[in-house]
């Protein structure tokens, strides 16, 4: 696993993976529970994927913050 993000909001990570994840990739949100519990945890939440699919995590997250569409016509089924 590839740690890609990192944020001090749980909530924003959660949207993160889940954003990811409905795209195919395999992300996993790290250190939620503990940050759950202490919430200025230096270092916040880290989401991770696995190393094949970090391009395309890096890519979607990337053309998500610029505004793109969240979904292209490879992307429909």
């Amino acid at each position: 696993m590839k740690v890609i993000k990192r944020t001090h909001n749980q909530h924003e990570a959660r949207i993160i993976v889940s954003y990811l994840n409905a795209h195919g990739i395999d992300a996993e949100l790290l250190d939620g529970a503990i940050n759950s519990v202490l919430p200025i945890m230096p270092g916040g939440v880290r989401i991770a994927v696995p190393e094949g699919q970090e391009a395309r995590a890096r890519a979607l997250l990337q053309n998500a913050q610029a505004g793109g569409a969240a979904i292209t016509e490879e992307d429909a089924p």
